[in-house]
């Protein structure tokens, strides 16, 4: 039996969602590391802060929140008869790569991974992280013998071939229900103000963890159904409420396309590094830099803008059923092609200048997309004891009608509201007019030349 007391021992620190987590003296190092300490000035949510002013909690809580929730998983998974094939190596293994999961993430969340170019996804940053040997991350778990490349292997797991026993591991720290999405719903909601998280039942939610051998990963009781409904139901309520909120989407279109702007100027002197471990502060320091250097005002570019909250008004909203699949077709494909997204705006600001005579110089237009098969994920087992009497043989999947009917009331509604496309332009009503007037035939017309 392997012996967890350990987590309940060394420094206590105190936070705001699970009161005192502890950091056991092997894993001290791992937060006192340079690369980890970043994170403070990593914000979780980004540009949510505009909308949700409370929205200032950073990557750092976050992460110490899901180390704890992750030794409480193991805690519940060890309980299981038989228990999950791992050892005191894999736990230790398990809880660095909790702790570390989102060292690889640049500023501003997710944003500079969804432009593409030379960004790249955070988890297989930080595999380059933490498997660097120049790292004060690596040299802190060599020094404890735990091994850097299987936690690089647990945290980026999904594009490449990695061991069993690793897969594992990967499977309990991301998956339906797992400690990353428990922690930052829940924490989330709390620092928004927004209610969404209080129904979860925390305790309850916990304490129903339990695994399914067959497929290798966490599984639930019947006891926390209704907690794991009440989880769900507050995932669906923050992306319709805060991640996909119209002011947020505005500020984030606007982030993107000030980057893409910058790095297509010839004589652009900003490189990877300019990105690669930068906190969000010296982030924005090294753009104001280059805006001097490259002559551009700061103060009036979209980047300048987004420092003064004067966001991009909604102009056209898309909805799901009122596009045809040629317009579907070339949202989806903009999505994943924000070089080809860039060039449709500029060509829309030149199309309404000439017609509508506007003095546009191409950036006061921004298409924004969201992912188009985001979708709420249920793919969960539930075991019931032997006295609670199913005609079916268990273990249950958690959408099976008899379980529960949330994902058939939240799946059309929430990929609905994922395929929401809207049109953000500067805050000129003439330029809102036309741009509400002839996105439709302009983009129609657009997606039939390029198809």
């Amino acid at each position: 039996m392997i012996d967890l007391r350990f987590l309940e021992e060394g420094k206590a620190i105190r936070d705001p969602i699970w009161g005192y987590i502890h950091i056991p003296p092997d894993f001290l190092p791992l937060v006192d590391a340079e690369e980890f300490q970043r994170l403070r000035d990593i914000s979780q949510l980004g540009h949510v802060l505009l909308v949700y002013p409370g929205a200032r909690h950073s990557r750092f809580e976050h992460a110490l929140g899901v180390f704890h929730i992750a030794g409480h998983f193991l805690k519940q998974l060890l309980k299981t008869q038989p228990p999950p094939n791992i050892d005191i190596d894999d736990v230790r293994v398990l809880l660095a790569a909790s702790l570390l999961h989102d060292i690889g993430h640049y500023p501003f969340s997710h944003l500079l991974e969804e432009m593409q170019m030379f960004f790249i996804n955070h988890e297989t940053r930080g595999r380059y992280i933490i498997e660097d040997p120049g790292t004060e991350v690596h040299a802190a778990l060599l020094k404890v013998g735990i091994d850097p490349q299987r936690v690089a292997n647990v945290i980026d797991y999904q594009q490449r071939t990695i061991p069993d026993r690793d897969t594992r591991l990967a499977h309990i720290l991301s998956g339906t229900l797992d400690p990353d999405k428990i922690d930052y719903l829940l924490r989330d909601a709390r620092y928004c103000g927004v209610p969404f998280g209080e129904s979860v039942n925390r305790d309850r939610l916990l304490s129903s963890i339990t695994y399914h051998h067959a497929t290798q990963q966490p599984a639930i009781t019947y006891k926390g159904v209704s907690a794991t409904e009440a989880l769900i139901f507050t995932s669906y309520l923050m992306y319709r409420n805060v991640y996909w909120h119209h002011a947020v989407r505005s500020a984030n279109a606007m982030f993107k396309r000030g980057i893409q702007d910058l790095l297509a100027h010839p004589n652009c002197s900003l490189i990877e590094n300019d990105f690669d471990r930068a906190t969000e502060s010296d982030l924005l320091h090294r753009l104001e830099k280059e805006h001097t250097e490259l002559g551009i005002s700061y103060r009036t570019s979209l980047i300048g803008r987004l420092k003064r909250r004067k966001l991009f008004k909604v102009a056209r909203i898309f909805f799901p059923h009122e596009y045809a699949q040629n317009l579907r077709n070339l949202f989806r494909c903009l999505y994943n092609a924000p070089d080809q997204r860039r060039e449709l705006e500029m060509a829309f600001c030149a199309h309404l200048s000439s017609k509508f005579k506007l003095n546009l110089c191409g950036n006061e237009i921004l298409l924004d997309i969201l992912q188009f098969d985001k979708s709420p994920e249920v793919d969960l087992k539930v075991f019931f004891d032997a006295h609670i009497p199913v005609e079916k043989p268990e273990p249950m999947s958690f959408d099976d009608p008899e379980v529960s009917l949330l994902k058939n009331y939240l799946l059309d509604n929430f990929e609905a509201q994922a395929k929401v496309v809207r049109i953000f332009c500067d805050d000129i009503p003439k330029l809102r007019q036309a741009v509400r007037d002839e996105a439709f035939a302009f983009l129609k017309n657009w997606g039939t030349v390029r198809a």
